[in-house]
């Protein structure tokens, strides 16, 4: 009994602070639908800016460290972080109102990238930083003692102030006729604006209460804590606050700080219990969180909502007309160009040494799984945040065949591919009755209950040592060579076998499939498309690729470990599909390269540059770019081909037949196709977004 009690205390603590940033999640969502996962980095943010102002700033009053200096400081950050999230909410996620609730979640987590980054450049980056002491004054100071258990002043303050904010918005929002009109605006936002509610002001002002309850529970965190580092706040925070918000309903405020006090103490009660277990709390939440989103979706005191959307990633791009797509110019420029391309790559590893040929074999193993990515999001419209865990699983179970079990190596290979796509359709199964941003949150989930539970369990991962991966050889083709240049090849060849599977699959019935589940479920319901057979194939396909992405990374790192599989590289590969075009395969090596290729290859501060730029980049991509970085080159690809053909007409380039032998009509070729009428699949609109899934380059 003695034990419980001290469980219940402790967990109690953490468990507050689990509330208030679910707290802050349930208030943007309630004003303006958007799910934010940025919030932890915020809440980062906020710890991290308190902290300067208290420690070093030279224009603060009072005494450094002093308790009057933290409550000015704490006003400031608060103010500080209240700012951005107007600018936000003004320049960006106002634009995107209209948008999928998927869209405006990947926004979210390029926003939170790009807040990472900018704390390590403020605050870490530079020499000595990283292992700085930083500690945030307490407002209460002293120690009470309840049973066994010693709470000290960060635990009091928790406990006592809380409690207090969450009274304090529940009041506002029942009695203010602000509150009442966020309330209104949460239940129907064009009513509300009949009724003279502004909703920008609703929108402005969820966004910024959220920022400022995140940054608050940063504060609180880190002066619980005794010391602020990057860690503080993690994506673990994020899983817990998630599983908070959906345990009491995403909807509820009250809802909010009962299911972070259930996480919290759910958390110290699991974790002292099995002590021997790592990760036994983080398997628990995602199977809790699974069983909460089948079962009782609304939660325990949210209302029941339908979050049914489409991804809607793939912009309609204009194609080339079909008498130049099937021209001998527009053949010869693909061919061209994809031939250069390997060429140069083969080229560039011969010429340099072993580093560089490590930084390309990693770019083509983040580029198979944007390829694996391309097909389940971009062709099947079914949102992943946990696919880098599916690269651990093939990982781990290539190092488990061939090297515990002795199994040969040409046998591990497509024994891992049925592994991932197994544990990918297991993944899957939730998805056939949670959609949307639901869906999103189970594989999160999955991702981190993978890294620590999984992963780092001595049946799978090996515990602390990990798993060592045997390099096989083959005659004089040594993977193990030091150049590291037989081991390029090898990915390289396994990248260009998944895109030519990725290019055949969207070209087949089933890839027509993938685009009618992916643009309208229902429509494609009533042609007679098994939308369960259909989501679970996707998930098998993207699973298996992703999979044999892992047995090439383990040939690279030789020894495997579960902190090579960090969840925040899931979220990253989703931003980074996003900048290379998701829904076009050239997108997922043009998004590789850009995102891990140049910061390595150019030796750039990797602890801000990926960060910062994948968060930059995919916003922009969001807003203004069409299509990634495959739009663009996809745009100058045609450029190229109208351009020959207009010199051929002209004659001053050998004459080339455009197709089938006749001679082609030059007004005809430049106008775009009139596109045809189908009915069964919404019209001329719907036509023309399944033709344009159906050409990805």
């Amino acid at each position: 009994m003695s034990s419980l009690f001290s469980y219940i205390v402790l967990g109690s603590t953490r468990g507050l602070i689990y509330g208030i940033l679910a707290l802050g999640l349930v208030l943007t969502y309630k004003g303006t639908r958007v799910l934010n996962l940025a919030q932890p980095f915020f809440g980062l943010l906020g710890a991290f800016v308190c902290w300067w102002l208290t420690a070093e700033a030279g224009f603060m009053p009072f005494a450094a460290g002093s308790r009057p200096r933290m409550l000015v400081a704490l006003v400031v950050t608060l103010a500080v972080v209240g700012a951005q999230a107007v600018g936000l909410e003004r320049f960006l996620f106002r634009t995107l109102r209209r948008a999928p609730r998927l869209v405006t979640l990947v926004a979210t987590l390029a926003i939170g990238q790009a807040v990472l980054g900018l704390v390590v450049v403020l605050f870490v980056r530079g020499q000595g930083q990283a292992e700085k002491l930083r500690v945030i004054p307490l407002l209460v100071h002293g120690v009470v003692q309840l049973g066994h258990v010693n709470l000290t002043g960060g635990d009091l303050q928790i406990l006592a102030l809380v409690p207090l904010v969450g009274i304090e918005l529940a009041l506002f929002f029942r009695l203010s006729r602000f509150g009442v009109a966020i309330r209104a605006a949460a239940e129907n936002a064009d009513s509300a604006r009949l009724l003279g509610i502004s909703v920008d002001k609703v929108a402005t002002f969820s966004w910024v209460l959220g920022l400022m309850l995140a940054a608050l529970a940063g504060i609180l965190l880190a002066s619980e804590q005794g010391t602020l580092a990057l860690s503080t706040l993690s994506t673990g925070f994020l899983v817990r606050a998630l599983a908070a918000a959906l345990i009491g309903g995403l909807t509820s405020l009250p809802g909010a700080l009962v299911g972070g006090l259930v996480v919290g103490i759910s958390e110290a009660t699991i974790s002292g219990t099995f002590r021997g277990t790592v990760g036994a709390a983080d398997a628990v939440f995602f199977v809790a969180v699974v069983a909460m989103l089948i079962f009782r979706p609304q939660g325990i005191f949210g209302q029941r909502e339908d979050t049914e959307d489409k991804v809607a990633f793939v912009p309609p791009v204009r194609e080339l007309p079909a008498r130049l797509a099937k021209s001998v110019y527009a053949v010869a420029v693909s061919r061209v160009t994809i031939a250069t391309l390997i060429a140069f790559a083969l080229v560039v590893s011969l010429v340099t040494g072993s580093a560089t040929n490590s930084t390309l074999t990693l770019v083509c193993v983040g580029a198979i799984v944007g390829v694996s990515l391309t097909v389940l999001m971009g062709y099947a419209g079914q949102i992943s945040l946990g696919h880098w865990a599916l690269v651990g699983v093939g990982a781990f179970a290539a190092t488990d065949l061939h090297g515990r079990l002795g199994v040969p190596f040409l046998l591990t290979v497509p024994l891992v591919v049925v592994i991932g796509m197994v544990v990918s359709l297991l993944i899957g199964l939730p998805a056939l009755r949670i959609k949307g941003l639901y869906l999103a949150v189970v594989t999160l989930t999955f991702s981190y209950a993978a890294e620590f539970f999984v992963f780092r369990s001595d049946v799978v991962g090996g515990g602390q040592t990990g798993r060592v991966m045997p390099i096989p050889s083959f005659g004089p083709f040594d993977l193990d060579s030091p150049s590291n240049r037989p081991l390029f090849v090898v990915a390289l060849g396994v990248l260009l076998l998944s895109i030519w599977v990725a290019r055949n699959l969207l070209t087949s019935r089933t890839g027509r499939t993938f685009a009618a589940l992916r643009e309208n479920e229902k429509a494609a319901a009533t042609l007679g498309v098994s939308l369960t057979k259909a989501r679970l194939m996707a998930f098998a396909v993207s699973g298996g690729m992703a999979a044999l992405g892992g047995v090439v990374f383990a040939l690279h790192v030789k020894t495997v470990n579960a902190t090579d599989f960090p969840t925040e590289t899931s979220l990253v590969l989703v931003l980074m599909v996003m900048i290379g075009g998701l829904g076009r395969l050239s997108g997922s090596w043009l998004g590789a390269f850009a995102v891990f290729g140049v910061p390595l290859l150019f030796k750039f501060d990797n602890a801000w540059i990926i960060p910062v730029a994948t968060g930059l980049l995919s916003v922009a991509v969001i807003v203004r770019t069409q299509g990634g970085l495959a739009g663009l080159v996809q745009r100058g690809r045609h450029a190229v081909v109208e351009t020959l053909v207009d010199l051929d007409q002209s004659g001053e380039v050998a004459p080339a037949h455009l197709s089938s032998g006749h001679e082609p009509d030059r007004d005809r070729d430049r106008a775009a196709p009139r596109p045809r009428r189908d009915t069964r699949m919404g019209g001329v609109a719907e036509r023309r977004r399944v033709v344009s899934a159906a050409n990805p380059e």
